[in-house]
């Protein structure tokens, strides 16, 4: 389940967003031709459980449409069997090509062969991903890294990327790390790409490390993706309602107000995470809040505050659809 956070601190007014690491893990039998276009990152394309078992094979051809970043803004089937369509959709829509490709138009193809050897293969994405978190950027709560050596770990993009990033850091691996040179890196990862995470973390005792990682998501979407409705015109109908991942659902926010920290919350130390459920409707407002779990005294604030986000519409085919999403709101005190 992929989630978004939002960090509030109170001294610094600090809202600020995660990701999970990314698994690029097409499912066994899948392959992607991507036409020779270069990609920031990609999720994984399942093998839909019910096509593996039926012995469905076929390449899936999909247009993708670009939006000023590179993100893919809509897709379109343009051929391929009807029972792989939509395994191919949802997962081209959290593509995000170079920015060289911006604004422009692509066709990729997916090829599904069932594997030789498929007992045990159940669909989906394989590999392993915490639970949690897509969407921006992150910062943990401020550590002791004063006479700690940087070490700089990056994972998912490209080595050409890679080295374009590190380029553009303000520190190095081997030196050290302040709060302000933080922040400094937060901006230029958030500059050069708006998925990407960031953390910093103590590791051994002498050392801490700065986490750069593309989102993605573990959770197979082969079980729980609705049927598309195709005709012979290869003009899909979307499902009526996506799970979208929240790297590609904060990336459309165009309406963001912050939570208030609850007075009575701040006075008693209260800190914490509020997990909730989003329906975002076709356009783009918050359609429906469902409260996971959370503290009593920030849930409120936490309700008031996402209901009033506005998100530019999600398109599939050229047509607006509902997305489903989890954001998690996090208060967190200054220390």
């Amino acid at each position: 389940m992929s989630r978004t956070y939002l960090i509030f601190a109170l001294a610094a007014g600090l809202a600020v967003m995660t990701a999970a690491a990314q698994v690029t893990n097409d499912a066994p039998g899948v392959t992607v031709d991507l036409g020779g276009a270069a990609v920031m990152h990609r999720t994984g394309v399942p093998y839909p459980a019910a096509a593996l078992k039926q012995g469905v094979q076929g390449t899936v051809v999909v247009e993708l449409k670009l939006d000023a970043n590179g993100n893919v803004a809509d897709a379109r089937v343009v051929s391929g069997p009807d029972e792989l369509r939509n395994a191919a959709l949802q997962s081209v829509l959290q593509w995000h090509l170079m920015k060289n490709l911006a604004g422009s138009s692509r066709q990729v193809s997916i090829s599904f062969r069932v594997p030789e050897v498929s007992a045990g293969v159940a669909g989906g994405v394989t590999g392993g991903a915490s639970p949690g978190v897509l969407g921006g950027i992150i910062a943990s709560a401020p550590t002791p890294w004063a006479g700690r050596t940087l070490r700089i770990d990056v994972q998912g993009l490209s080595d050409e990327s890679r080295a374009d990033l590190l380029a553009q850091l303000p520190v190095h691996e081997g030196g050290t790390l302040s709060i302000e040179s933080f922040q400094n890196v937060m901006r230029i990862v958030k500059g050069f790409d708006e998925h990407l995470s960031l953390t910093a973390m103590t590791t051994g005792s002498s050392e801490v490390t700065v986490r750069i990682m593309v989102p993605g998501s573990a959770r197979p979407m082969a079980a729980t993706m609705p049927a598309v409705s195709t005709g012979a015109d290869a003009s899909a109908t979307p499902p009526a309602t996506i799970r979208v991942g929240g790297s590609v659902q904060q990336t459309k926010l165009v309406s963001q107000p912050r939570p208030v920290y609850p007075l009575e919350a701040k006075q008693a130390r209260i800190q914490g995470v509020v997990q909730l459920t989003a329906t975002i409707g076709k356009d783009g407002t918050v359609r429906n809040l469902e409260v996971i779990q959370g503290h009593p005294l920030l849930i409120p604030a936490a309700l008031d505050a996402v209901r009033q986000w506005v998100y530019q519409p999600t398109l599939l085919n050229g047509q607006p659809v509902e997305v489903q999403t989890d954001i998690d709101v996090n208060f967190t005190l200054s220390q």
